[in-house]
């Protein structure tokens, strides 16, 4: 994954490499009096929330045993000085280039979907003319306009979220 300069300027921090990471990791980590693991993954998911946010279209995901692990075999073998700062920091400009990922979507169920879905629409709002569990919903005095669009949005924003769902509960 790496940190993008320019995704660290859509923080609000200067172009510069160094800088950038310094002030990023001052905000994020350096600031906060971090003493246990639940601090520092607090302001782990504090930072990966706001990285995935200046990133429109992209998410970055992590498993939360890799985050323990990190903490635990690396981060707490430093010490909390000066010096032990700058290690630190490195540490896990590393460890992020290392371990975050890129969150893939599924886009073959989105394209399915996003092809199959208008007509699935239509056959529904025909189908709601004839069948009486339909028929009392009323589909037929919704303007085609309307209904096949947002038939369409909310099909692909089903699969979405049964595609999060699925790799939430991969992740342990």
């Amino acid at each position: 994954m790496g940190i993008a300069i320019s995704v660290l300027g859509k923080l609000g921090l200067p172009g510069v490499d160094s800088l950038s990471t310094d002030q990023v990791y001052k905000k994020y980590f350096g600031n906060k009096n971090i003493k246990k693991y639940e601090d520092f993954h607090l302001a782990f998911v504090d930072l990966c929330s706001d990285f995935n946010l200046v990133m429109p279209g992209r998410h970055f995901t992590i498993q939360a045993s890799e985050i323990r692990v990190f903490y635990d075999s690396k981060w707490t073998k430093v010490p909390a000085d000066t010096d032990g700062e700058s290690k630190r920091k490195a540490l896990l400009v590393e460890f992020m280039k290392d371990r975050v990922k890129e969150y893939k979507t599924s886009s073959r169920a989105m394209m399915v979907t996003g092809a199959t879905a208008p007509p699935a629409a239509i056959l529904i709002k025909k189908s709601g003319e004839k069948v009486p569990q339909l028929k009392m919903l009323r589909i037929d005095l919704i303007p085609d306009v309307v209904f096949v669009p947002a038939f369409t949005v909310l099909s692909l924003i089903g699969v979405r979220i049964l595609n999060v769902t699925r790799t939430t509960r991969d992740t342990p």
